[in-house]
C-alpha cells in the first residue's frame, strides 16, 4: 500500500492546536527538548496576542502522512524587513518535521509557493516569525537542552532543508558563560571605572514602570543593531508585549541601564532559565505545572539568558568606550549575588568581530550555533 502526504493550511488563535501538538510527535524520544508551555506557544500564534500578525502576513502549514501530522512550517512576510532592506523577502519558520523527506519537501513546496504567490523573490529561515523572535536552525549542540525564547532542533532538520535547495546565510552563535567564576581583573576594573564616573547612573529596571522601561529598551536595542545584517526594529506593539511577557517571571534585578546625564545611554535585559524550571511538566501548567514553576522560580534556577544588549551610538566615545563591556560585568555580578552558575549570552552573528572578539577575551565558549537558510525563489 501507498503512503501519502498531505499538506493542510492551518488558522491562527483555536485552530491552530493542530500546529502546536504535532511538536510532540516530532521530539519523541529526544531527551533534551522542553516544550516552550503550550499557553504561550498559542499566544504566538494568536494575532490578538503577536502584533506581527496583524502587522505582517503568514501563513500555517501541516504535513500529513496517512492522517497522522508528522511536521510542520509557516511562511511569512515582513513589510517591516522589505521597508528597510529594499528587498522582496519571503520567510519561513516553524520548521519542525520527522525524518521524512518527503514530507519535509511538501511542506517547503507549500511555504515558497505561497511567498511567490505574493511578490517573494527568496526565502530566508527559519524565524518564527522575525529575526527578534526564535532564529536560526540547530546545527550544533544538540546534547543540552535548549534556553529560554531560543529554537531546539532534530539532527535531520539541517540536512531536510539542505535537500531543498538552501543555502548557508548566516550562522547565529551562543556563548556559554560561568557565571560562578571570577570577573577578572579587566572587567572588573571597567566595572568600577563606569560605577565611579561622575557623570553616569546605573539602575535596574523599575518593576512599577516597568512597560516604559522596556519601551526605552527596544529604542536603544533598535539604535543599537540598526546595521546588522537582516535586522528589523522592535514596534511599540512588540515592546508592549514583551513587557507583559517579561513581567510574570523577569528578575529586575538582573536588567540595567546605564544612564549619562540622565540619558538611557545602554541596557542589558537577562532573563531567568524558565525552561530549566519547565523541565518537567511537558508543556502544561495545569493542573500541577503552575505550581512546580512558580517554586522552581521562586528558589531561582541555576541559569539564565542574556537577552538584549546595547549602547547607544551617540556614547560609543573613547570616554565610555568600555560601557558593553560594563554591562556583561554589571549582569556577572547581580548573576552570582543572586546564586545562578551560567548563563548564555546570545545569539550573536558569526561576522560580528569586534563582540566575538570582546566575548573570548572573558570565559565564554561558543555552545550552541544556528544557521539560517536563504534559497532564490
Amino acid at each position: 500500500m501507498t503512503s501519502h502526504v498531505r499538506i493542510r493550511s492551518v488558522g491562527f488563535g483555536r485552530d491552530a492546536t493542530p500546529f502546536i501538538d504535532v511538536l510532540w510527535r516530532v521530539y519523541a524520544g529526544d531527551p533534551h527538548w522542553i516544550p516552550t508551555l503550550r499557553r504561550v506557544q498559542r499566544e504566538r500564534l494568536d494575532p490578538a496576542h503577536t502584533p506581527f500578525l496583524r502587522y505582517g502576513q503568514a501563513q500555517l502549514f501541516l504535513a500529513e502522512r496517512d492522517g497522522v501530522p508528522v511536521g510542520r512550517i509557516s511562511a511569512q512576510i515582513n513589510p517591516l524587513h522589505d521597508e528597510k532592506w529594499q528587498e522582496a523577502a519571503g520567510f519561513f519558520g516553524h520548521f519542525d518535521c520527522a525524518n521524512d523527506p518527503e514530507a519535509a519537501a511538501a511542506l517547503f513546496k507549500a511555504a515558497e509557493q505561497w511567498l511567490r504567490q505574493r511578490g517573494a523573490r527568496f526565502c530566508r529561515g527559519p524565524f518564527s516569525f522575525t529575526i527578534n523572535d526564535e532564529s536560526g536552525c540547530l546545527v550544533e549542540g544538540f546534547d543540552t537542552p535548549p534556553m529560554i525564547a531560543m529554537p531546539h532542533g532534530r539532527r535531520w532538520f539541517p540536512e531536510l532543508i539542505e535537500a531543498n535547495g538552501y543555502e548557508k546565510a548566516k550562522d547565529l552563535w551562543a556563548y556559554h558563560y560561568p557565571v560562578d567564576a571570577p570577573l577578572g581583573d579587566r572587567r572588573q576594573r571597567a566595572w568600577e571605572r563606569i560605577h565611579e564616573h561622575p557623570r553616569v547612573h546605573v539602575r535596574p529596571f523599575d518593576r512599577r514602570n516597568f512597560q516604559r522601561d522596556v519601551r526605552i529598551a527596544a529604542d536603544i536595542f533598535n539604535e543599537a543593531w540598526v546595521e546588522n545584517w537582516g535586522s528589523v526594529p522592535i514596534t511599540e506593539e512588540e515592546a508592549d508585549r514583551l513587557a507583559s511577557d517579561l513581567a510574570q517571571f523577569a528578575d529586575p534585578s538582573l536588567t540595567a541601564f546605564v544612564e549619562i546625564d540622565g540619558d538611557p545611554a545602554a541596557m542589558v535585559i537577562s532573563i531567568p532559565n524558565l525552561n530549566e524550571c519547565a523541565r518537567d511538566i511537558d508543556g502544561r501548567l495545569f493542573p500541577f505545572g503552575w505550581a512546580k514553576l512558580l517554586w522552581r522560580l521562586k528558589r531561582r534556577p541555576e541559569s539564565g539568558r542574556v537577552m538584549l544588549l546595547g549602547v547607544r551610538q551617540k556614547w560609543r566615545t573613547r570616554e565610555f568606550a568600555q560601557l558593553g563591556l560594563m554591562l556583561t560585568a554589571e549582569v556577572h555580578v547581580r548573576g552570582a549575588a543572586k546564586g545562578y552558575r551560567w548563563a548564555e549570552l546570545g545569539w550573536v552573528l558569526e561576522d560580528n568581530h569586534l563582540l566575538n572578539h570582546a566575548l573570548r577575551r572573558t570565559d565564554a565558549e561558543v555552545y550552541k550555533v544556528y544557521r539560517v537558510y536563504e534559497k532564490a525563489l
